[in-house]
């Protein structure tokens, strides 16, 4: 009697299979630098820090503003805007820097200002065919009707380690 109930419940369930389809979804964090957004993984991102002193470094190249002193690490500070084809290089304002999540390397870049984390599906993010793991940009990421441009963490530095010699 238990097993026809069982057979019975079993085959008007095989009739009404609901397929739930997940959406990937990942995190981002969209910043501003001068008054262009940008977007990277958050899962890129290990810390937001301001208001801390960037020391010069004698004989970098212009896109490297010197390093920031991050709990007694010292941190290599990035100015994107002469990577990215800004035509101002000049360092925003305001000292609010991405520390970067890195293996082995301690990289920040120096941005604007904060805009959103934001879930996103995977699926919008629009790859640039034929980009590389040297290329400034991954491609952009459509939101709220905007495309967004998606920095690459990785490309700042291989420039880094091609143009000191340390590859």
């Amino acid at each position: 009697m238990n097993e026809e109930i069982t057979e019975k419940i079993a085959q008007e369930q095989s009739g009404q299979v609901e397929v739930a389809v997940q959406k990937k979804m990942t995190t981002w964090l969209i910043f501003s630098i001068a008054k262009k957004k940008y977007a990277v993984r958050s899962a890129d991102v290990l810390e937001i820090i301001r208001d801390v002193s960037v020391y010069r470094l004698p004989f970098m190249p212009a896109y490297i503003e010197g390093i920031l002193n991050r709990r007694g690490d010292p941190f290599t500070v990035i100015n994107p805007r002469k990577l990215i084809g800004d035509d101002d290089a000049t360092p925003p304002e305001e000292p609010l820097f991405l520390i970067l999540k890195r293996d082995d390397d301690q990289l920040s870049i120096h941005i604007s200002d904060i805009l959103l984390f934001t879930d996103i599906e995977e699926s919008n993010l629009n790859l640039i065919p034929g980009s590389n793991e040297d290329s400034f940009f991954l491609g952009t990421l459509g939101y709220g009707g905007e495309e967004i441009s998606v920095l690459n963490p990785n490309a700042f530095e291989l420039l880094i380690r091609k143009d000191l010699g340390s590859q």
